[in-house]
């Protein structure tokens, strides 16, 4: 069976390639050239291909990628809320578009996720529960599963690890833990350059003036740096009011809820619910899974207990114990 590898020339894609090449499928590394800091990428996962004695080919997707992951940032920083580009990149790019045009039977990852069939293919999380990155799969669509093999699922990381070492394709880990594959410096660096920066109003909870910023595109849900107003107790952003140009900051306790709404919710593994169901809840990558709620009718989950700086613009992803259920976009209302 011929399988196409997301190649990003890291150990984890080219461990994933190693694994599937032993196991005698026909192996070609295919990596996406999404961006101009996509050359490096390029370029050690053809040697690595090289090494494994597999073939490899480079898709060009910087037009889509620029389109759907570029813009998308910037106009989520714009609307005040914080966003996630490896959930769209995931949705659009990689398990969207590039496995539209590459036509293979199957495709696999580096991923630390596992797929399995029960009365149809569901995700569910890697067994590495330090490494799981179900997470950042919340989105794709549910009829790419089938097509998807994810060799890493059922490895803890130093066993890969060790693994790239053996075979010789142990790279630079530095390059593989960057926040964003596009961008060399930080998120609202990367904004400033490219829009209008505004200042406006820092509010306290009763409307009181308390300070100024110098652009909302700059500040996230929980934020303490920058809000500049030394008092009794720290500042955090509690809402960002984009109509009116403002940060609303707070307490700690402030930024507390039970209650969050989602949009455009996305259901993998069961059909979209018509009656309020029980599961668990990650609000966001390093968040631990709480239960939880969801009514179908508003889109609304309900906590258990009350969650810290729950932040519009960022995944609610839904689980069944290690089964990814699907996920929702955290909404500002």
């Amino acid at each position: 069976m011929d399988v196409a590898v997301f190649m990003s020339g890291g150990i984890d894609s080219s461990v994933a390639a190693f694994i599937l090449k032993e196991e005698g499928y026909n192996i070609v590394g295919v990596t996406l050239d999404m961006h101009p800091f996509s050359k490096e990428s390029i370029r050690k996962a053809k040697l690595i291909s090289k090494r494994l004695n597999i073939n490899h080919i480079v898709l060009d997707v910087r037009a889509d990628f620029k389109k759907c992951v570029i813009e998308y940032l910037i106009n989520e920083y714009i609307n005040g809320k914080t966003p996630n580009p490896c959930v769209i990149c995931n949705r659009r790019i990689k398990f969207g578009l590039a496995m539209e045009r590459l036509k293979f039977e199957r495709f696999a990852t580096g991923h630390y996720v596992r797929t399995s069939f029960q009365d149809g293919w569901v995700l569910k999380k890697g067994i590495d529960q330090d490494k799981d990155q179900s997470y950042f799969l919340a989105m794709i669509e549910k009829k790419r599963i089938k097509n998807l093999i994810f060799p890493l699922g059922n490895l803890k990381k130093e066993i890969v690890k060790t693994m790239a070492r053996e075979i010789n394709v142990y790279t630079d880990e530095r390059s593989e833990s960057q926040d964003l594959c596009f961008i060399d410096r930080n998120y609202s660096e990367f904004i400033s350059n490219i829009t209008d920066k505004t200042s406006g109003n820092i509010v306290d909870m009763e409307g009181n003036v308390i300070g100024r910023h110098n652009g909302i595109i700059h500040y996230t849900i929980g934020q303490r740096r920058r809000i500049g107003k030394p008092y009794k107790h720290p500042y955090y952003v509690i809402k960002i009011d984009t109509q009116n140009n403002r940060l609303i900051v707070g307490k700690d306790e402030d930024l507390y809820s039970k209650v969050l709404f989602v949009e455009r919710p996305n259901w993998l593994s069961i059909k979209p619910p018509k009656e309020p169901i029980n599961l668990y809840v990650k609000i966001r990558y390093r968040h631990k899974p709480v239960r939880a709620t969801f009514y179908p009718e508003h889109n609304m989950v309900e906590f258990v207990s009350a969650q810290r700086a729950i932040t519009p613009g960022q995944v609610a992803a839904f689980y069944d114990g290690e089964i990814l259920l699907g996920g929702g976009w955290i909404s500002s209302t």
